[in-house]
């Protein structure tokens, strides 16, 4: 990843990921959280990751992706989140959504095409909201 597509994930310039980060992205609670990777077969290396979490409303959920610098505008991204639209609807989920900083415009356009619904986040504005209504 290059430290600017790491920038546009996680909304900061992250040097270095502690243990107890990392921990927090490889356990989940499968009744609450589901991540769906996507592998090379020959190497075994990854080449993306898609995650979803339940937010406390039972109703909805929060997404969060993640592709390789060298694979981004291949279509991973695409396939990854409609996995995770998928998923999302066989959970009974009425709404997937997340933030997306404003300047981070393929993923808004992926967004956008997937049917997701963008307004300005109030509170930071740079940051967008994006829903869809499953």
């Amino acid at each position: 990843m290059t430290l600017d597509d790491v920038r546009l994930r996680f909304f900061g310039p992250v040097k270095e990921f502690s243990h107890d980060f990392l921990a927090r992205f490889i356990q989940l609670d499968y009744a609450k959280a589901m991540a769906f990777i996507a592998l090379d077969e020959a190497t075994g290396a990854m080449l993306g990751v898609a995650r979803l979490h339940d937010k406390p409303d039972g109703a909805s959920g929060e997404y969060a992706i993640l592709i390789r610098s060298d694979l981004k505008s291949h279509g991973l991204g695409w396939q990854l989140m409609q996995l995770i639209v998928a998923y999302a609807r066989a959970k009974g989920l009425r709404v997937v959504e997340g933030q997306v900083l404003r300047e981070n415009e393929p993923m808004l356009t992926m967004c956008r095409e997937l049917g997701f619904a963008i307004s300005e986040d109030l509170n930071a504005p740079d940051v967008c909201n994006v829903r869809l209504a499953l």
